[in-house]
């Protein structure tokens, strides 16, 4: 009889543990979907990460741009698009004696998993994933986030709302702009995403992601009251970009749904 309820009772929590584990895995799956793209790959939680800041060397994989617009306090600017990625990053190991964590914009974002996998495949160990990225560490620990050279301000955080409230799709973009002759049109797209194709041929101005060409335009357009109309390769590169325009206390600007896909995708009935 013991023995039967004992055998019932390991059988229950046996069952248990694999009731359990699966919605653990599945809701981590939900939280952070590229992880299972990358099951080798170490990763680390927000406030682990803040506990162990002092001892790990903290690298921004994204762009220039972006890491000029926020960043964690103490971390270094490697961006994974440069070619020299690998040997910059080693020397920077080489040079703190301190494991690597990489992080990029958040949990739909690829490149702090790239980078650890590019490093491990290099040969160097203990890399990690940071995959909460800046998005989850602003809100975390603002007071150790600098957002344009300055220790962020939490009620300067920008949600998807605020960011919605300025996104035009591409034919409200385009008619509004049309609307408006004297607007200022700024295409921030890389120059190998321009290929020769524009919006607005003759009246676009073509800054890139540079912080200083897009302060000297603010500038222009605030002292004239011109509006300002943003738009990128896929609508994504413009959301730091806001950031910026709200700190230099413009009012009236507009970004493209979508961007240039966007854009194509009105053109071949895909989109409105």
């Amino acid at each position: 009889m013991h023995k039967r309820r004992f055998l019932l009772l390991t059988a229950s929590l046996v069952f248990g543990s694999l009731i359990s584990n699966p919605v653990t895995f599945a809701a981590d799956a939900e939280d952070f979907p590229l992880r299972k793209n990358f099951p080798e790959i170490k990763t680390i939680e927000t406030a682990d990460l803040k506990n162990v800041m002092g001892s790990n060397t903290i690298v921004d994989v994204r762009s220039p741009f972006e890491y000029s617009i926020m960043h964690i306090q103490g971390a270094i600017n490697l961006p994974l698009a440069d070619k020299k990625f690998i040997a910059s990053a080693k020397q920077a190991a080489s040079d703190t004696g301190k494991s690597l964590v990489f992080y990029c914009n958040g949990h739909r974002c690829a490149k702090a998993y790239e980078a650890a996998m590019a490093m491990t495949k290099a040969g160097a160990n203990n890399t990690i994933a940071y995959d909460g990225g800046i998005s989850d560490w602003a809100k975390a620990y603002p007071e150790l986030t600098v957002l344009l050279d300055k220790p962020l301000d939490p009620k300067a955080l920008i949600g998807d709302a605020q960011f919605k409230a300025h996104a035009l799709s591409a034919k409200d973009f385009m008619s509004k702009a049309q609307a408006q002759p004297t607007a200022m049109v700024i295409d921030v797209r890389d120059s190998f995403q321009i290929e020769g194709v524009s919006l607005f041929p003759g009246r676009d101005i073509r800054t890139g992601l540079d912080i200083a060409k897009l302060k000297k335009v603010i500038a222009t357009a605030k002292e004239s009251n011109q509006p300002m109309y943003f738009y990128d390769a896929t609508g994504l590169q413009v959301k730091p970009l806001q950031y910026l325009l709200e700190d230099q206390g413009v009012k009236e600007y507009y970004f493209l749904q979508g961007g240039m896909a966007g854009y194509f995708d009105m053109l071949s009935g895909k989109a409105k």
